[in-house]
C-alpha cells in the first residue's frame, strides 16, 4: 500500500488502541508502532495551521495523545523537527513555542508512515493494517482476509493480526444470521450499511465479489462519479445488476444535483469519501465539499462547450484558488446555483443581457479540497463513451441522507420563487 494510505491506517488503528490503557501488555508487545505513530499523527494534526504554540499548550495536546511531558521534550520536538512538520523553538534547552509547517494532509500521512516503518514493527503489527486495509475496501470474509494478510506476513502471524485487529477494535466482525462465515469490515466505513450488506455479499460468488470492489474502486478513486456513466461501464461488462446491488445496499452513496427542467443529475462517492473529510476536517465540512465536487463534475461531464464546459477542472480550480476568480462566461450562471446557495462560491453578473458571469471564491479550503479531489482521482472510463446532454440550471443539491427518504413535491411557483431568491443574493 501507498505511504498515505498506510498512514491513514496506522492512525485510524492508533484511534481504537487508544481505548485501551497504554501499558497494556499486547499493545506494548505487538502493536507499539501502531499506537506510537498513530498517536503522533494525532498530535500533529491538532497542531495543524497553528503558530506560536506555547509549552503550556503542547504540553495539553500531547498529553491528549498519551505523551508526557518528557517524551514530548527528548523524543517529540526532535522529530517534528527534523520531519519538518514543525518548527520548534528553545529557550535555554526548554521548548518555548512551536509553529506547525504542515502544507497538505498527505504530507503528515507520509511522514507518519515513515515513523511508522522506522520502528521495526513486527509480523502482527504489520498483518494488522493489512487486515485493516482488506476490511475497509469492502466487507470481506475472514477467510479471504486471512489470505491477504499471510501473503504479505505468513498465515501464523496472518491469525494473530486476524485476533489482535478485532480484539481491540480496530476492524468489527459479523457473525450468524444465515452468514456462512464471520465477515470483517472497517465499522467507520461500513457500520450503517452492514445489516444489508453482509447478507448480500455473502452468496457471492469470487467473481461477483471482485466485480463490485472493482466497482467501489473505480468510485473511490474518481469520487462524484456520475452514475450514468458508471452504469453504462456496467451495462457493457454485464455487470449492471452487482452496480445495482452496491448502491441498493448503501455500498455505493448517491447525491444529486436538481435542475431547472425537473431533471436531476446523479453522482456516486464511497463511504471513504466522508470517512476521509472527517479525518481531516469533521464533519460539518462534507457535505459542502461534496456540493462543490458534484457542481464541478456536472459542468465537466455535462457541460456544454459553447456555454463554457470544463475541459480541465485542474486549471479551472487552480486559478479560482489562485485568483479568487473565474470568468466570465454564461455557464457560471446556471452551472453553480448550489455551490452559491451553500456560501462557496459568489457569481457576479457583468453582461445580465448576455448572461456573462464571473465566479468568485468565498470558501477557500472547501475549493482546494475539491481541488485535490479532482487532481488525484482517475476514471476508468474512456471519454468516448461519455454521453454529455443539455446541461438545464442546478438549483438544488440533495444529500445521501435526503435521497434515502421519499422527496416530497415542491409547490408548483417554487422555481419563480427561488429565482428570484438567487437574483437578490448576486445582487446584494
Amino acid at each position: 500500500m501507498d505511504k498515505v494510505k498506510k498512514g491513514k491506517y496506522i492512525i485510524s488503528a492508533a484511534k481504537s488502541l487508544k481505548r485501551y490503557q497504554l501499558a497494556d501488555a499486547t499493545i506494548a508487545a505487538f502493536l507499539y508502532a501502531t499506537s506510537h505513530a498513530g498517536r503522533v499523527g494525532l498530535l500533529v494534526s491538532a497542531l495543524r495551521h497553528n503558530k506560536n504554540v506555547s509549552l503550556g499548550h503542547l504540553t495539553i495536546l500531547a498529553a491528549e495523545e498519551g505523551f508526557s511531558p518528557l517524551e514530548l521534550s527528548s523524543r517529540l520536538a526532535p522529530w517534528l523537527d527534523n520531519s519538518q512538520l514543525c518548527r520548534v523553538k528553545w529557550q535555554d534547552e526548554q521548548i518555548s513555542s512551536v509553529d506547525s509547517l504542515i502544507l497538505s494532509y498527505d504530507g503528515l500521512l507520509t511522514a507518519v508512515s515513515d515513523l511508522y516503518d522506522s520502528l521495526s514493527p513486527p509480523p502482527e503489527d504489520i498483518g494488522c493494517l493489512c487486515v485493516l486495509e482488506a476490511a475497509s475496501q469492502l466487507p470481506t470474509p475472514e477467510s479471504d482476509v486471512l489470505h491477504a494478510v499471510a501473503l504479505v506476513v505468513g498465515e501464523e502471524a496472518g491469525k494473530r493480526a486476524i485476533s489482535l485487529a478485532k480484539n481491540y477494535k480496530i476492524v468489527s466482525s459479523r457473525s450468524g444470521k444465515g452468514l456462512r462465515e464471520p465477515i470483517l469490515f472497517s465499522e467507520k466505513l461500513w457500520s450503517s450499511c452492514i445489516s444489508k450488506a453482509a447478507t448480500a455479499l455473502d452468496p457471492l460468488n469470487t467473481d461477483q465479489r471482485a466485480v463490485v470492489l472493482d466497482l467501489l474502486e473505480q468510485v473511490r478513486n474518481y469520487q462524484g462519479f456520475p452514475e450514468s456513466l458508471l452504469r453504462d461501464l456496467a451495462r457493457q461488462n454485464n455487470a449492471e445488476p452487482m452496480l445495482n446491488l452496491a448502491i441498493g445496499v448503501g455500498l455505493l452513496n448517491r447525491t444529486d444535483i436538481q435542475m431547472a427542467d425537473g431533471t436531476s443529475r446523479v453522482f456516486l462517492t464511497s463511504p471513504h469519501f466522508y470517512g476521509d473529510l472527517e479525518s481531516e476536517f469533521g464533519e460539518d465540512m462534507c457535505d459542502r465539499v461534496k456540493i462543490f465536487l458534484d457542481s464541478t463534475r456536472n459542468g465537466q461531464h455535462f457541460g456544454h462547450p459553447w456555454t463554457g464546459r470544463i475541459l480541465d477542472p485542474d486549471k479551472l480550480l487552480s486559478k479560482l484558488i489562485n485568483t479568487g476568480e473565474i470568468g466570465p462566461c454564461s455557464a457560471i450562471g446556471t452551472d453553480w446555483v448550489t455551490s452559491e446557495l451553500a456560501g462557496i462560491v459568489t457569481v457576479k453578473r457583468v453582461d445580465p443581457q448576455a448572461g456573462k458571469c464571473y465566479l468568485e471564491l468565498v470558501q477557500k479550503d472547501t475549493v482546494s479540497k475539491v481541488h485535490q479531489i479532482i487532481t488525484t482521482g482517475t476514471m476508468d472510463v474512456s471519454q468516448s463513451t461519455m454521453k454529455a446532454s443539455h446541461v438545464a440550471e442546478g438549483r438544488h443539491f440533495h444529500s445521501i441522507e435526503y435521497l434515502r427518504a421519499e422527496a416530497g413535491e415542491l409547490p408548483g411557483d417554487w422555481g419563480e420563487a427561488e429565482r428570484a431568491i438567487i437574483m437578490k443574493l448576486r445582487e446584494s
